[in-house]
């Protein structure tokens, strides 16, 4: 929390506080000192843009298992999200889940990445065309 809060509205490289595991569980709050409260909210306004996109697929898509797999992809990033910002802040135990796409880790890394690559799959096979027949 310390972290966090001494990076003020835009940053601060100055105060040097130590982080336990800063690449791994606690990435949000050397981006939080470093970036500031700008950046934390940068980086927490693209997890809900990708939420969003992945919630838009699962809607537009024609079929009901395509539906699910988005579905789970937005409760497994949603909850990865959700645990990792708030071990970070302080209101949630410390579990180990890594912030999807920053923490540092190849096999985090590589299944979300599989994650997004099976939400793109169904985004593609689910396309409608204009002058479609029906």
């Amino acid at each position: 929390m310390t972290a966090i809060g001494s990076g003020g509205l835009t940053g601060d490289n100055e105060h040097n506080v130590y982080v336990p595991e800063a690449h791994t569980d606690f990435i949000f709050s050397i981006v939080g000192r470093e970036t500031g409260f700008l950046g934390s909210a940068l980086v927490i306004t693209m997890f809900f843009i990708l939420f969003y996109q992945i919630m838009m697929t699962a809607i537009r898509t024609h079929h009901s298992f395509g539906t699910y797999l988005c579905s789970g992809v937005i409760a497994l990033f949603t909850f990865q999200v959700f645990q990792n910002i708030g071990m970070n802040v302080g209101i949630l135990p410390v579990t180990g889940f890594t912030l999807p796409f920053m923490s540092y880790g190849g096999s985090s890394l590589l299944s979300s990445m599989l994650a997004i690559g099976i939400v793109l799959g169904v985004r593609y096979h689910s396309k409608s065309y204009v002058f479609e027949e029906k």
